[in-house]
C-alpha cells in the first residue's frame, strides 16, 4: 500500500487476495479518499461501487482461481477526475451489453430490482453512469488481465 501525494494527485495501488475476508482491508484502504478533494456524496458512491466490484472478482471472475490470486486496485484523484480500477484474471465479461440490457429492463415502468438479484450491482453501476455521471467501462488489457474502470469528474 502505497499513497503519493502532490499539490494535484492523490495516487494509491493496493493488492489483495481474491477473498471477500479483506473486504475490511480494501474499505481500510479506500478510507484515504475520504477527504477535503472529494465530495462526500461522491466519495460514497466510489466506494460502493469499488465494494461492489471486488466482490463481484471474487464470486464471479476469480471464482474458478485459487483464493490467493491477487486483485489489484488503484484510486486517484488529480485536478479533475477521481478514477478507481479494479483489476482481475477472470474471462472477459461483456459488461457494456449487460448494461444495455439492463437499461432496457430498468426502462418499463414495471421494473422491479429485486427480482434481479443477480443483477444488482450492474443495476448500481448503471445508475451511477446514468443517474450520476460516472463513466463505467470493463475492458481487457494485455495478457488475462481485466480492468474495471470507474471515473467521475470532479466539481469544483
Amino acid at each position: 500500500m502505497s499513497l503519493q501525494t502532490n499539490s494535484f494527485i492523490h495516487h494509491s495501488d493496493l493488492q489483495v487476495a481474491s477473498d471477500l475476508d479483506e473486504m475490511a482491508t480494501v474499505i481500510e484502504w479506500f478510507e484515504q479518499f475520504n477527504c477535503q478533494q472529494l465530495p462526500y456524496q461522491m466519495w460514497i458512491e466510489a466506494q460502493t461501487a469499488l465494494l461492489e466490484g471486488f466482490t463481484n472478482v471474487v464470486r464471479h471472475a476469480h471464482s474458478h482461481l485459487s483464493p490467493h490470486t491477487p486483485v489489484d486496485l488503484a484510486a486517484t484523484i488529480d485536478s479533475e477526475y477521481f478514477q478507481i480500477s479494479i483489476w482481475d484474471q477472470g474471462e472477459i465479461f461483456n459488461l457494456e451489453a449487460l448494461l444495455e440490457q439492463l437499461n432496457q429492463k430498468t426502462s418499463d415502468r414495471h421494473f422491479n430490482p429485486l427480482d434481479h438479484q443477480a443483477h444488482w450491482g450492474c443495476i448500481f453501476l448503471l445508475k451511477l453512469r446514468r443517474d450520476y455521471g460516472w463513466t463505467v467501462s470493463y475492458t481487457r488489457e494485455a495478457g488475462h488481465i481485466n480492468c474495471l474502470l470507474l471515473k467521475k469528474k470532479i466539481a469544483l
